[in-house]
């Protein structure tokens, strides 16, 4: 390991960092930051996030070749980017412990960034999808550093975002009603307040509130 590369991972070890600060590194040392950057890249000294936004392995984690906890590097990455975020839809109701499912891709809602399609993060699919600002600030569990919507909230993002796909009503109300079980009824209805109206429709017709 050259004298760059374990400065880099000594200093930024176990951090999101953006590409800013690890091209401030390599002008010293005299390197090519795009060059430095893929090559860490492809051996396993970084994982790329988002554009210009890269998580570094520690010396631990890359010689002993230890798994990353994804949820770890995506939580680190919206920190950095100062946005407002929290793991929703499908990978939140894992996290509610409502469902055994197996998704193969990780929701994260913010306020901010949207992609169109889904990206790899560390080998994982992960789809970004940017919510009004007026559905933030409630309904948002934090356990170990990571972020995710409480049932009532998944359930109301769920309707609300198949909604706005144009998806019919009956097979919302089909997708949600497995879920339904121990969601608090009147949480709910204060969430409802921040929703549009055609949501609380759905969740009524549903029998959940």
């Amino acid at each position: 390991m050259n004298p760059l590369t374990r400065y880099l991972l000594s200093t930024f070890g176990g951090k999101v960092v953006r590409r800013a600060s690890i091209e401030d590194v390599c002008k010293r040392f005299g390197a090519n930051a795009s060059n430095k950057i893929n090559f860490m890249i492809s051996y396993g000294y970084l994982i790329r996030v988002l554009r210009g936004l890269y998580y570094v392995n520690t010396l631990e984690e890359f010689t002993l070749k230890k798994a990353v906890d994804i949820y770890k590097i995506l939580s680190l990455g919206m920190v950095e980017l100062e946005v407002r975020w929290y793991f929703g839809l499908y990978t939140a109701l894992r996290f509610n412990g409502v469902t055994h499912e197996f998704s193969d891709t990780i929701f994260i809602l913010n306020d901010e960034i949207f992609r169109p399609k889904e990206v790899r993060v560390g080998g994982e699919r992960v789809r970004f999808i940017k919510l009004s600002p007026s559905l933030f600030g409630f309904g948002v569990i934090e356990k170990d550093k990571v972020q995710f919507s409480d049932l009532e909230k998944t359930i109301l993002d769920l309707v609300y975002l198949s909604r706005y796909r144009s998806i019919p009503e009956e097979r919302i109300a089909s997708t949600i009603e497995e879920y339904a079980k121990g969601v608090r009824a009147e949480t709910m209805k204060e969430y409802l307040k921040s929703y549009p109206r055609a949501v609380g429709k759905v969740v009524e017709n549903a029998g959940i509130v």
